[in-house]
């Protein structure tokens, strides 16, 4: 069997770091549309930082995809440690951490993005054993979208056809012939 056949397994795939750069990209993006210039650091805590007239921010990005079909609970926990390192990074510059949370939900099509300040989730977000829990099932999300320490971006009805170049899922075989 030739190299280019050989199935890859989830410990070789690179999905993970991509959806993570996704959605370093999508907070980038929304924090240019609310005026902010913003720089890449890929550092220990924080994924950028930003600058909009005198408030200037680090911010960590945290990016989940919930595939079709996928029961798990919709929610997250922020982890503790996660804030703590945001925390150190942002002191030295005096930057105000804060942090980002892009959820993609394949079965409804849509793009989540939570964005929070760290003295907010310390002070309004339900402490749990690793951290604070943020939830967004379809029973919480409209209660927290409207509390007013969550900044809320939403993108709708996302549209990725079942076909690869006109071949139905069913009969594709993209392998290269020997």
């Amino acid at each position: 069997m030739s190299e280019s056949r050989i199935p890859h397994t989830n410990s070789e795939s690179r999905a993970p770091k991509l959806l993570g750069d996704f959605g370093e990209g999508l907070v980038t993006y929304a924090l240019i549309r609310k005026g902010f210039e913003v720089a890449c650091v890929d550092h220990v805590g924080a994924d950028l930082i930003a600058q909009k007239e005198s408030h200037r921010i680090a911010v960590s990005v945290k990016t989940r995809l919930y595939r079709s079909l996928s029961i798990e609970t919709r929610g997250t926990v922020i982890e503790t440690s996660h804030i703590e390192k945001l925390e150190r990074f942002a002191a030295p510059f005096a930057l105000e951490p804060v942090f980002t949370h892009a959820v993609c939900i394949a079965d409804d099509k849509v793009i989540h993005l939570f964005m929070l300040r760290v003295v907010d989730i310390r002070k309004y977000l339900d402490k749990v054993v690793h951290g604070f829990r943020l939830r967004f099932s379809s029973e919480h999300l409209t209660k927290t979208i409207q509390l007013p320490y969550v900044d809320y971006s939403s993108w709708s009805n996302e549209s990725i056809g079942s076909k690869l170049f006109g071949i139905e899922p069913e009969s594709q075989n993209f392998t290269q012939e020997e």
